[in-house]
């Protein structure tokens, strides 16, 4: 079963998304908590990590160059998950950060389930 990552402040967000992936034959694990969420990452060896951007308790940017910043988690593919497809996309223009995906929300299960499925086939 492929591992996947879900940093979200959302709860409910994160037990939908784990159902429909689940179901496909993903292990998701969930993080609200903006506490040492790269050492449990680290810990969890995830084969994917979705990353919600925008966060009350912390700044999804900061998490992503945390991610790519640690050996144990730099080359895990991040699909960023958020409301705001235009930040996304002027922050990559910019060069700051560079991801393999982008859902904005609302999204269909169709959607996630493609996105995944072609991040996961695109890692080998």
């Amino acid at each position: 079963m492929k591992t996947v990552a879900y940093i979200e402040d959302d709860p409910d967000m994160i037990d939908l998304v784990s159902i429909i992936l689940r179901k496909h034959g993903y292990q998701v694990t969930g993080f609200t908590e903006s506490r040492e969420i790269i050492d449990r990452l680290e810990e969890l060896k995830p084969e994917l990590i979705l990353l919600d951007l925008m966060m009350p308790h912390v700044d999804g940017l900061e998490v992503y160059r945390e991610i790519k910043s640690r050996e144990g988690t730099s080359k895990v593919p991040v699909i960023i998950i958020s409301a705001m497809k235009r930040a996304v996309e002027e922050i990559e223009r910019e060069g700051e950060i560079k991801v393999e995906a982008c859902l904005v929300k609302p999204f269909t299960i169709g959607e996630l389930l493609e996105t995944v499925n072609r991040v996961m086939s695109e890692r080998g």
